[in-house]
């Protein structure tokens, strides 16, 4: 085998271990992003729930406010009597 084949034979055998690594790259991307994309979903969905329980905690805290406004309201008339 002459110098020029043998150096043809190591540029094929690079260039097949470049193309492999950048399937091997091309792949750990698309699980990280899968990964990227399932834990934005997660914390979403996380992120809703908190709203949704800091709305309905908003409302009980308006009903207890409204509550003791009334009793106050009342203690007031009633000790104004």
């Amino acid at each position: 085998m002459s110098r020029l084949e043998q150096a043809q034979a190591r540029l094929d055998a690079a260039l097949r271990r470049l193309d492999s690594a950048m399937q091997a790259l091309e792949a750990a991307s698309r699980v990280a992003t899968e990964s990227r994309d399932r834990q934005i979903s997660s914390l979403i969905a996380e992120l809703t729930a908190l709203r949704q329980e800091r709305d309905s905690l908003n409302a009980v805290a308006d009903q207890a406010a409204s509550r003791i406004d009334a009793v106050i309201d009342r203690l007031r008339t009633t000790g104004a009597a």
